[in-house]
Order: structure tokens, then C-alpha cells, then sequence
């Protein structure tokens, strides 16, 4: 047996009807039930990766803990039948290993084998492994690191394969399964150096053709990556062949090929042998070494039957980009091999003394059919129509068309010499007025903006390949799909600059994909327009217009698709200085000759060839306030994909109860027929490739969101997992939606959550929660869990009441909105009888923070506050910068959520109003707030304004800066830290609990840090 394999056996007994047994579980007694703490958080369990097979006949999903090991599950769902196998811990708080993020990303959750017989699926380190590694400081290949599992769903038999980088199966392609390994682990003796200098290929693997003659120079690829071991398993025969050096793989979608690269690790000898070497001479051998490894290097194919590897391109270089047609006859990458051994060459015929600059190799794209040989060139830096002085880019990705007869490619510049003697540059920045993006801007975007490329397309289908550029550095984006006659071309060049206080405005291009041949036929448009599937038209909505407009390609007319609607397209309950955007569109219907558009409730399809239109909802959504929405089932190529013939899946939530459900709207149109609804929030809706089984989730305040499966007709849904069972030992709460009365006399609604155990005669302590609009989570489950915001299901469960109000807006005038809306919901909760007036706090975080800071220069309704990440000063925010994009924040006053809709020098008296600091001296209530010195969104200099400005007024305020940490907190042991914190604050403030020590003795600068909460999130003993 390969040494990568270790063969485990079921883990869990076979649960013959799962739903059944839970239903008939005996629940707990409320008097036996208890608050939830934090030690249960590391066991709570989220549904995640969920999966059917094609022929539906099997579900799997993953269990995944907080900071718990979790389970694969696999269900038969005809019978019930389940296989469950441990999956390790890749819980929030999992440390990643140093440079992982690349591998970790390539490892789905799970899959499932097309012909649904087998499911792979990650396996990740123990929560005992990951908190011992930590304990000892282990990083990098010391790390654990994930293993794969591989089920028979028929017998739940599970094999593992221990170390692995990345896995995929073919989409179509049966029971062959592709397996990237990590690097060995490194020796740690004096054995290393020398092996590294070996080559470890062994050829009786199976790859006997990667030996082929190529002609490239050894040692003149710049330094990259080593490839690591792939292994390509037949999982039905149980049999296995492994290939050396693999830097990358691509399956075409039948499977009937492999490709893969090799990059081999650069020889060179030890330091002795290379000291030894220059006093002799004796390098030839080395180099020799040297030279036979990089020969290699190359482009491989295998057909899974006869896994014998055939040779497409062999040389030193790099090869990227790997990409099959949809029929997998073709096969298109990138690779620098003819430019390095050319620079080779070059450079060994060089004078010693030469101080020409060396130019980094250039990259071409080669092209393989099924039926060549080779891999031949087919698109350069000389290739007819390219622009003189460029040739592809190394950085952008190749895709076919569906019907194989078009490549798309990305063209950049090609990379200038750096003369070797050129001076280091100065480190300084030039702010210029006429930059069309700040500085800050173009940092963020250096890296980005290096390897920017411009799309180019090459037609295969002639005799000749033709090759044409479709964008360019004036016409930097251009959207394509699957239609073979227009590319849509996207330019905000003109706008860059008012994008800093207004928007980002586009230009719009029609593109000719034969010729290359552009015509504009839009200008600054708000709404990026999108192109139609078959390519007739491009769609885009007008804010200012409050209309929906095509654009027809052929000729760039522009045609009204809603202007002679009586119904409204803009999002009405956006309430923002700008213009509201549309509620979006379901899709078009063959040929692109209609499209059909949502407006707040319905859908209407618009012809577009007369711009007549037909609500095909009949306005059942409005008529029941329903906002009904397209629910796809067939998820692949979306922006290609036309709306089905056959009717359309609805997905249905009400305006006011946020009850929710499915229906299904017929082919002709007219009423929706509810196939399910009720007062929970259902989403995630899946169907099976080639069955009509479907999955689903529903949840609500008391409800986790588990998995229920059904036919199509969702008739007499089953629930299929089961992830908290957990939940019934401990009080939970109930929520509802109130009514109360804005100050300006509006209607609002708001959520209220209580106690399992409420008792309506006693007097509550009771926590706001704010933000913006809240209601629409009445239906939403809040798993108790570690954050910068206070968990609601936790504070219900000890004892507080929860209020979470809406809040509507004024523009000009976003604090006084708030003050309108949140302390009239205060006063009617108070009213209520139940809520206890002089324990009321506030909680927010980033905008709702800033309305908390407002709100206690300006009232004294709360006994605490916590307002985390909060602006104080609108006159500093202005000009400030945020520097997870290096904009400027002046378009979020000008035109956004900060709601001002002035500059400070034409709006004055707005920011002064609007600002906290300039009231701060009226503030009564204890203050706490957390803001990240590395905070991307608001600077945290706004913190320093507001906290210094307390502490010089002599207010209680404190202040939690987690060094290092953005705008939310990510780090898990961060979150622990400050909901124990904020919960001291809060409970000391609102129930009596005694007063925390660090709330009256300051914690020094050395001894930042230094207490340890993490015992309180232990679980306990079982």
C-alpha cells in the first residue's frame, strides 16, 4: 500500500430513519434547562459544503465546530441510511500554517465522484493536533497540515491520504480522482543539502515519457515553486499512479485526460561542493544535474485508463494558465520556455563585463489537439494583430467558449529590463491634484495594477487561428460570453476621479469579436450594463431615470424597457443621497427577446423588440406582499444561461412578517402556485444534476438552519441533519415584531427578543442593538458564539430582553434620524411594563456605533454604552481615507450611508450637527468602545478624537485597541477576549454584577494583555 494511505474503517453505526429518531426525543424541562455560557460555543456546529449526487440519490454534507472536531455525513435519502466519518477542526480559530491560504483555498469541503459512488473530502488536523502545534509553536511544514478522506457510499469504507495540497474529480468523468500532495517534510540533518541535490523522480511510477527530449537551457528559469507528488486514483479499480513534481493539474469536464505541469526545484550543490567546485572547475557535472531536471519541465497528459504520461512540451521554464475546451479535445496554457532559452543562450555568448540589462522572459500561449503530437505556439509577442511591443500576460487566466471555436487570452506589455545599475528609487509619494486616483489608491492596487491585462480573443475554427485584441489600456474591460459576434467593453477611465466624492461612472462599448472593431454607445452610465447571453443587447438600469434601458449592439440603440410601466424599479426603501439602484433581473428568454425584470414584488418580462411588457406574476407578489425572486436550478454558466422553458422556481418573502417560501410560476405566467411557506426564513435550495431531488434549508430565532430534503414539489419535506442537539439543554428565547410610533409620527417596527422563561410581571435589564434596518432578521437563528457585537441568543439566555429597531433616514440629518427612531422604541418597550428603564444599554458596531455616539451626547436613556469602531468627528471623516482601498471617504458623506449630501465647506452646519464631538460634554453614560489601530474602514484616529476628548472631560470611557486587527475583529482568541469585556460592562451596568477590576484599575502598557479569559471558553468535561 502507497505510504500516503491509511485505510479507516466507518465511524459512526448506520442511523436507519435520523428524523424520526429526533422528533421522538424527549425535550427538556424549562426548569432543567440553563444560560448559555461560553464554554458551549466551541461545540456549536454550522451545515456547510452541502452536496447531492446527479442522480439524488445521496446527500452529504459537513458538521463543522466552532472550535470542535467535526463529522462528513453521507445520506441515502430514500431510506435514511447514513455513513459518518470524523473531519478534524477547520473551526474559526484553526492557525493556519505560514503561506497556506493558497492550498487551503484549493481544498473544497467535499465532492462528490459524478457518478456518485464515491465522496472525497477534507480532512483537517484534530483540535487536539491544531492546539498542541500552537502550544509548541510549530509553523510551516512542522504544522499538521490536511489529509483527504475518500468514501464508499455504499459500504461508508473510508480511505485517507495523508498531506494533501489540492484534490478534484472530473465533472463528468466516473471514479477517477486527482490528488496534489504537499512537499515532503524536510530533513532536519546534514542528509538535506545532498539530497536536494538529487532528483527524487522515480520513473517506475508510471511517467516514463517525461524523460522526452526538449531543447531549453538549464538553470535560466528564474526562481519559482517545486512541483510535489500527484497521484491519480482509479477509486473503483483501487488502483493508484503518482507523478513527481506536479505544480498544477486541470481535468477536462468528460475526464478522458489529465493535464498537468511539472516544475522541478533549482539544483545546486551544497556550500562546500559549490567552494570546492570554483577552486577546480570541476561544475560540469552539477551543471549536467542541473540541466537533466530542468528538461522535465513541461506540460504532461494522461489518459486515466492507460496512465501513462505523454510528453505535450518539455523544457526549463514555467507553465501556467492550464485549460480544456468544454469537449476536451483541446488544450490551451502559458509557458516562458522559448524566451529563457533564448536569454540563455544570450547570455553565455555575453561579453563578462556586460552590463546590458537582462529582460525578463517573455510568455506565449501554446494550443494541443487531441490529435497532435505537440503542443504547438499559438499566439506571441509577433503574432498578426497584436500590438507592437506586447505579447500575452503570464497573469491572466484562458477560457473557451463553449463550442470550442474561440480562445480568450490576456495581452499586456511586454516586461521592461531594469538597467543593473540603476539608482534604488526614492521612497516618497507625489499626491498630485490631477491624479486620477489618490495614492492611497494606487498602493493598494500596485500589485494589481502590475499585472493588469487587456482581453484579447484568438478564432480557431479557421484553417489559420486568427488572433484579435478586443480591449486595451484606453478600454481596459470587456466582458465576453458564449455568444460568437459581440464582446461588451467597460470604461471608468474618464470617471476615476469623481469616484472619490460622487461614483464610479462607465462608458460603454460595443465590440466587434471578428474584427476588434469598438463604437461607443453609452456614456457615463451609473450602472455597469451587462451583456444579453446571446450578445444582441447589453442591460442597464438608470438611477437618476429610474428606468431600465437596453442597448442593441448591432447598432447601439437604445431602447426604454420600463418608462411606460406603472410600477417602480428602484430599490424604494433605500434611503440614501444617491440615486437607489434597481431590485435587479431573473434573466432572458431564448434569443434574447425578452428579458424579465423585478420590480419591488413581481416580475415583468419586457419584449424587446417592441418594449411591450406583461407582469408574469399577475401581481400575485404585490397583491400579497411577497417579494417574489428567480430561484436558479441549474447554477452553471448563469451569465450564459437562458431562462428555463418550463416555468420558473420562486422564492417568496413577505414585506412585514418576513415569512418566506418556494413557489412555482408557470410557463405562461399568472399565479405563482405556493409549493411551501411558513413564518421561517427558507433558503439555499439545490437541486440534484439529472433528478428531481432537492435540498433546502429553514430556520428561525429558535430554529437552526438544518438541511430537509424533498422531490421538486417540496411535498412533505424530511429533515436530514440534526447539527445542535445541543440547543435543548439550554434557555433559548422567543422573538417578535412590534409596532411603535417614530417621533415624526411614522410607523416603525422593531424586533424584540425575550427570555424562554419570560415573565411578563418582572422588570428586565434590556440591550439595543442598532444599525440600520433590522426586521428582516425576525426569522434569522443567531448561533451563540465569541464577537465584536453582542450575541442576542446569549443575552436573551441570561436574562436580558433584546431590542434591535428599525431606523429611517432624513438625509442631511442621519444622527437626529436615529435619535427618531431608536429612543421612541426605548420609551415603548418601557411602557410595555416589562423593561426596567434605568438598565437599558446600547450596542453597535461601525455605523450603528456612530449613531450610539450621537445619541449619548444627546440623551441619557442608557446606563452603558458600547460603540465600536465609531466616526466622532464628520469634519475629520471627510477627509479621511479608507485604507482597505486607499479611497477617500468623501463619497460616503457626499452620497452614501453617512448621509450628509454636502462637503464640510458647503454642508457646514450638517457635519457640525451630525458630529458627536461637538456635544460631547453632555455625555452622561459610561462609554466602551473597541477600535483596531489597523482598522480598513474608519480611521482609527476618530477613536483617539472621541476617547482623549472623555478623558479630558473627566467621562468613563474605555478603550480596547487590538494591535494589528481591521475593521471587525478575525482573530478568534480577539473576539474571546472582548465579549468577556463587553459582557462585564454590560452586566455590571444593567444587572448589579460586580464591578470587573479593569474597570478601575488601568492596565499598563507592559502589562497589556496579560489576562487570560480563555479558561472561560473551555468546554467542559463530558
Amino acid at each position: 500500500m502507497n505510504k500516503h494511505f491509511r485505510p479507516g474503517l466507518l465511524l459512526a453505526a448506520v442511523l436507519l430513519v435520523a428524523g424520526t429518531a429526533w422528533a421522538a426525543t424527549e425535550p427538556t424541562p424549562l426548569s432543567a434547562k440553563k444560560p448559555i455560557t461560553h464554554d458551549v460555543y466551541a461545540g456549536w456546529r454550522s451545515v456547510q459544503g452541502t452536496a447531492l449526487t446527479a442522480d439524488g440519490r445521496f446527500a452529504a454534507y459537513a458538521l463543522v465546530g466552532q472550535e470542535s472536531d467535526g463529522e462528513v455525513v453521507v445520506r441515502q435519502l430514500s431510506d435514511g441510511r447514513e455513513w459518518r466519518s470524523t473531519r478534524g477542526s477547520s473551526g474559526a480559530s484553526a492557525p493556519p500554517a505560514f503561506g497556506e491560504a493558497p492550498a487551503r483555498a484549493n481544498l473544497p469541503l467535499l465532492a462528490f465522484s459524478a457518478d456518485g459512488r464515491y465522496l472525497a473530502f477534507t480532512i483537517h488536523p484534530s483540535r487536539a493536533e491544531q492546539d498542541k502545534a500552537k502550544k509548541e509553536k510549530k509553523r510551516g511544514d512542522d504544522a499538521p497540515r490536511p489529509s483527504l478522506g475518500i468514501m464508499d457510499v455504499a459500504t461508508g469504507k473510508v480511505e485517507v491520504i495523508e498531506r494533501v495540497k489540492r484534490f478534484a474529480w472530473p465533472e463528468e468523468g466516473g471514479a477517477y480522482l486527482a490528488v496534489q500532495l504537499e512537499a515532503p517534510v524536510a530533513k532536519k540533518d546534514g542528509a538535506a543539502a545532498a539530497a536536494a541535490a538529487k532528483s527524487d523522480f522515480d520513473f517506475s511510477y508510471g511517467a516514463d515519457d517525461q524523460a522526452a527530449p526538449g531543447a531549453a537551457a538549464a538553470g535560466a528559469a528564474r526562481k519559482k515553486d517545486a512541483g510535489t507528488e500527484l497521484l491519480l486514483i482509479d477509486v473503483a479499480a483501487a488502483k493508484r499512479t503518482s507523478y513527481k513534481d506536479v505544480a498544477d493539474f486541470a481535468w477536462p469536464r468528460s475526464g478522458s485526460l489529465l493535464a498537468y505541469t511539472v516544475s522541478v526545484k533549482e539544483a545546486a550543490p551544497a556550500a562546500g561542493a559549490r567552494a570546492a567546485s570554483a577552486a577546480s572547475g570541476a561544475s560540469a557535472p552539477a551543471e549536467a544535474a542541473k540541466a537533466a531536471e530542468a528538461l522535465r519541465e513541461g506540460v504532461y497528459v494522461v489518459n486515466p485508463a492507460e496512465p501513462v504520461a505523454k510528453a505535450l512540451i518539455t523544457g526549463a521554464g514555467s507553465y501556467k494558465q492550464l485549460q480544456f475546451d468544454r469537449a476536451g479535445t483541446q488544450l490551451a496554457f502559458i509557458s516562458n520556455r522559448d524566451a529563457l532559452a533564448e536569454l540563455a543562450a544570450a547570455k553565455k555568448a555575453a561579453k563578462k563585463d556586460d552590463k546590458t540589462p537582462e529582460v525578463p522572459a517573455a510568455y506565449q500561449v501554446f494550443f494541443w489537439r487531441a490529435k497532435d503530437a505537440a503542443a504547438q505556439v499559438l499566439v506571441n509577442a509577433s503574432t498578426t494583430g497584436m500590438p507592437a511591443g506586447w505579447g500575452p500576460s503570464e497573469h491572466a487566466s484562458l477560457s473557451f467558449s463553449k463550442d470550442g471555436q474561440r480562445l480568450f487570452l490576456g495581452t499586456a506589455e511586454l516586461p521592461k529590463a531594469e538597467p543593473k545599475d540603476a539608482p534604488e528609487p526614492m521612497k516618497v509619494d507625489l499626491w498630485h491634484y490631477k491624479d486620477p486616483e489618490l495614492q492611497s489608491v494606487q498602493k493598494v492596487r500596485a500589485e494589481r495594477d502590475k499585472n493588469r491585462n487587456y482581453r484579447a480573443v484568438v478564432h480557431l475554427g479557421a484553417a489559420t487561428p486568427k488572433f484579435v485584441q478586443l480591449g486595451g489600456v484606453e478600454l481596459p474591460n470587456v466582458m465576453v460570453n458564449d455568444n460568437g459576434r459581440w464582446a461588451l467593453g467597460i470604461s471608468e477611465l474618464p470617471y476615476r476621479m469623481l469616484q472619490s466624492w460622487d461614483a464610479l461612472y462607465f462608458d460603454a462599448y460595443a465590440i466587434d469579436l471578428q474584427t476588434g472593431d469598438r463604437r461607443q454607445f453609452a456614456t457615463k452610465l451609473r450602472n455597469q450594463p451587462r451583456l444579453s447571453p446571446g450578445g444582441e443587447y447589453a442591460l442597464s438600469f438608470s438611477p437618476a431615470q429610474k428606468t431600465w434601458f437596453a442597448y442593441r449592439m448591432a447598432d447601439g440603440k437604445q431602447l426604454n424597457l420600463t418608462g411606460k410601466i406603472k410600477s417602480r424599479f428602484e430599490n424604494i426603501e433605500r434611503d440614501v443621497v444617491e440615486p437607489a439602484d434597481a431590485y435587479g433581473f431573473a434573466g432572458w428568454s431564448e434569443n434574447d427577446a425578452t428579458v424579465v425584470l423585478y420590480d419591488q414584488f413581481d416580475l415583468w418580462e419586457v419584449t424587446l423588440a417592441s418594449q411591450a411588457a406583461r407582469n408574469i406574476t399577475n401581481g400575485f407578489g404585490r397583491k400579497h406582499q411577497l417579494q417574489l425572486r428567480y430561484v436558479p436550478l441549474e447554477t452553471e454558466d448563469l451569465e450564459s444561461r437562458r431562462l428555463p422553458t418550463d416555468g420558473l422556481m420562486l422564492s417568496a418573502a413577505h414585506e412585514v412578517n418576513r415569512s418566506t417560501g418556494f413557489y412555482k410560476l408557470p410557463a405562461a405566467g399568472g399565479e405563482p402556485a405556493k409549493l411551501i411557506h411558513s413564518d421561517k426564513l427558507m433558503s439555499g435550495l439545490i437541486k440534484a444534476k439529472k433528478a428531481d431531488a432537492v435540498l433546502f434549508t429553514q430556520q428561525s430565532f429558535v430554529e437552526f438552519p438544518d438541511l430537509w430534503s424533498a422531490k421538486l414539489d417540496l411535498a412533505s419535506p424530511v429533515k436530514i441533519s440534526n447539527a445542535n442537539p445541543q440547543q435543548s439543554q439550554y434557555i433559548w428565547g422567543t422573538q417578535e415584531l412590534i409596532e411603535f410610533t417614530a417621533a415624526d409620527g411614522k410607523k416603525l417596527r422593531a424586533l424584540v427578543a425575550k427570555p424562554e422563561n419570560f415573565d411578563p410581571k418582572k422588570k428586565y435589564p434590556m440591550m439595543v442593538y442598532i444599525y440600520e434596518k433590522m426586521t428582516d432578521n425576525l426569522n434569522r437563528y443567531v448561533p451563540p458564539a465569541p464577537a465584536q457585537n453582542i450575541n442576542v441568543s446569549r443575552y436573551v439566555s441570561n436574562g436580558y430582553i433584546v431590542l434591535r429597531p428599525d431606523i429611517v433616514y432624513t438625509i442631511g440629518y442621519p444622527g437626529r434620524s436615529a435619535a427618531n427612531s431608536v429612543l421612541p422604541a426605548v420609551k415603548h418597550m418601557v411602557k410595555a411594563g416589562y423593561v426596567d428603564e434605568k438598565r437599558v444599554g446600547i450596542q453597535g458596531h461601525s455605523w450603528g456605533a456612530y449613531q450610539i455616539s450621537y445619541l449619548i451626547t444627546r440623551s441619557n436613556a442608557f446606563a452603558a454604552a458600547e460603540a465600536g469602531a465609531s466616526m466622532a468627528n464628520m469634519v475629520s471623516g471627510y477627509g479621511g481615507i479608507r485604507w482597505g482601498a486607499g479611497v477617500s471617504r468623501a463619497f460616503q458623506y457626499e452620497q452614501q450611508q453617512s448621509r450628509i449630501g454636502g462637503a464640510p465647506w458647503n454642508a457646514t452646519d450638517k457635519y457640525i450637527e451630525n458630529s458627536p464631538i461637538f456635544k460631547i460634554d453632555k455625555v452622561q453614560t459610561p462609554f466602551l468602545t473597541i477600535h483596531n489601530d489597523d482598522d480598513d474602514a474608519v480611521p482609527w484616529y476618530q477613536a483617539i478624537e472621541f476617547f482623549t476628548a472623555l478623558r479630558r472631560l473627566g467621562k468613563e470611557a474605555y478603550w480596547f485597541n487590538y494591535n494589528g486587527e481591521k475593521h471587525g475583529l478575525r482573530e478568534r482568541d480577539n473576539m474571546k477576549h472582548f465579549t468577556v469585556h463587553m459582557g462585564e460592562f454590560f452586566d455590571h451596568y444593567l444587572k448589579g454584577a460586580p464591578r470587573p477590576e479593569w474597570m478601575d484599575k488601568p492596565v499598563p502598557y507592559l502589562e497589556r494583555g496579560k489576562r487570560d479569559v480563555m479558561p472561560l471558553f473551555k468546554p467542559a468535561a463530558r
